[in-house]
């Protein structure tokens, strides 16, 4: 059976899924780092070699994992984005909303990576997608040079330090204001570096 029928079959579909949802629910009582596969796989309910069927290893399960969860983040954002389209730095707040309020639905999980404990990796993985997903579009046509990556680079860290501090302080501010303080005082600096 080739990969591509691997993915319509039912049966497939619910293993993943049934591993994403174990690894998420282990790693709000383990570190990640310290999770292993007969862990999954026990909790689970599945054999070892039902894994391994389905992934190489951990990070394979856990790419899967990000892939799925920033599937949904990146449908809710571009469901915004074909009803609004930004003028302003102001418009943009739905769209900050939109990544706070799908942290705060998976609150443990992301608590749990991209806190002090989490995973590098993981947390590489959330920067590409808030770069792909809030500040390139932000940039409109650029050429890329290194400067420009650099500033990328910069304030994608700097949110995923905002929503890291957000998360591991029990959403000390609501989601709506969360987004309000970021679009009002993180965005017009990265547009104001941007602009050339």
């Amino acid at each position: 059976m080739s990969r591509k029928d691997d993915e319509i079959d039912p049966r497939v579909v619910r293993t993943r899924a049934l591993l994403r949802q174990t690894l998420m629910q282990l790693v709000t009582e383990k570190s990640y780092g310290n999770l292993t596969i007969q862990e999954i796989t026990q909790r689970a309910g599945l054999n070892r070699s039902t894994f391994y069927l389905h992934y190489i290893g951990m990070h394979e399960l856990l790419e899967d994992c990000a892939k799925d969860l920033f599937a949904e983040m990146r449908n809710e954002i571009y469901e915004k984005a074909s009803q609004v389209k930004p003028q302003n730095l102001e418009d943009y707040e739905p769209f900050v909303e939109c990544v706070f309020k799908h942290l705060q639905q998976y609150l443990s999980f992301y608590r749990a990576m991209l806190g002090k404990n989490g995973d590098p990796y993981f947390s590489s993985l959330f920067q590409e997608l808030l770069a792909e997903l809030i500040f390139e579009p932000m940039r409109g046509e650029y050429h890329s040079n290194a400067e420009s990556e650099l500033i990328l680079r910069f304030f994608t860290a700097g949110f995923s330090g905002i929503a890291t501090w957000w998360l591991e302080s029990s959403s000390p501010i609501p989601v709506g204001e969360a987004a309000r303080l970021v679009t009002r005082d993180v965005l017009p600096a990265y547009m104001k570096l941007t602009e050339d």
